[in-house]
């Protein structure tokens, strides 16, 4: 079997290519960027592709025409909710029009959805969040491509899964949507100021219940997703299978980093941490860090986002769990195992 993962940069795309390839199943994958060993990218021992979804013709011709099963875990953002929706809903169209055009016959399509088609970044929503929830009124990110993979079944004759990770916790970099850069950067540079560590999101937000999905889990859970026959046209939530607040975790991060933690202080992240790019670049080059600009290592309107969440997020995995995909990790030990895996690699210092 051949398998292409879009998106192989990101957090979930990187965390699959990874294990499907260490897992014996041939990977392709591709990217705007190229291959990059340092940043959770293609390996080269993985044929990579760098090409535009948006722009068909980057895609060499006939470089699909083997893939047999496709993993989309292609993401890109725009100022608003329409643009990032109609945005990505091209870029899926793109592919599928390269695969039509190669005359590839992919028989598995696995797309990664996630919490927002339960509107959880809209305010409150009906919690546990289950896979038969009515959809919300758009524009919702994953509805357009939700359609476009059904009708691939006609199309294409694949079968499909859904799968809705939520708060994916693991490496990667130049990632839109990875809080562990964002707290592994704030705690780096309140350690260098000499400042106890303070949760910089709302005050609900640190009260409120919370969950995530370690890039590992989801990952396996790709791997069943790919192979299991109870998998097949269905929709899954993931997660660790836990949840957390961030009131009880923020002491183990504050340990982890050797640091006294302190009361909460809300913060406008963004412009509150723009004035701080020269302190980690010194701090880079003092400790040899991979990675010397801060705006390449972390996105803060998402982390300020997830952190002033103020209601909780919960969603139902019973449905995956009785498909037969029971996988699950304790959130906190998630967090740290992936804030020891930065260290490990050279992203923040010792």
């Amino acid at each position: 079997m051949s398998v292409l993962v879009v998106g192989a940069h990101g957090v979930a795309g990187s965390a699959a290519a990874e294990h499907l390839s260490s897992h014996g199943r041939a990977v392709t994958t591709l990217a705007r960027r190229p291959v990059a060993l340092d940043d959770g990218g293609a390996a080269n021992d993985r044929r990579h592709l760098q090409a535009d979804l948006l722009d068909t013709d980057s895609i060499p011709r006939g470089a699909l025409s083997s893939i047999t099963e496709i993993v989309y875990a292609g993401y890109a953002e725009r100022s608003s909710f329409g643009e990032t929706t109609d945005l990505n809903a091209r870029m899926l169209s793109g592919l599928l029009q390269a695969l039509e055009r190669d005359g590839a016959a992919p028989e598995r399509f696995v797309l990664m959805g996630g919490g927002k088609s339960y509107g959880e970044h809209l305010g409150p929503y009906r919690t546990p969040a289950k896979e038969s929830d009515p959809r919300l009124l758009g524009p919702i990110l994953y509805n357009p491509q939700e359609d476009l993979v059904q009708a691939g079944v006609r199309r294409f004759g694949w079968s499909y899964t859904v799968l809705r990770p939520d708060g994916i916790i693991g490496h990667s970099l130049g990632s839109p949507m990875n809080i562990l850069t964002g707290v592994a950067a704030f705690a780096v540079l309140s350690r260098e100021e000499g400042v106890p560590l303070r949760y910089p999101g709302s005050l609900a937000g640190w009260n409120a219940l919370h969950q995530a999905t370690d890039s590992r889990i989801l990952a396996r859970a790709v791997a069943w997703a790919l192979d299991a026959e109870t998998a097949r046209d269905e929709i899954f939530n993931v997660t660790n299978g836990d949840h957390f607040r961030w009131r009880h975790l923020w002491a183990d991060i504050a340990a982890f980093f050797e640091m006294p933690p302190a009361d909460p202080q809300p913060l406008d992240l963004a412009s509150h941490m723009a004035g701080l790019g020269g302190v980690w670049q010194r701090i880079g080059e003092r400790e040899g860090l991979r990675e010397k600009t801060l705006d390449d290592f972390v996105r803060w309107p998402f982390v300020q986002g997830w952190m002033d969440t103020g209601y909780d997020m919960v969603q139902s995995t019973i449905k995956i769990r009785l498909a037969g995909f029971g996988d699950a990790i304790d959130s906190h030990q998630s967090v740290l195992d992936h804030l020891f895996g930065l260290r490990e690699a050279g992203y923040i210092p010792q």
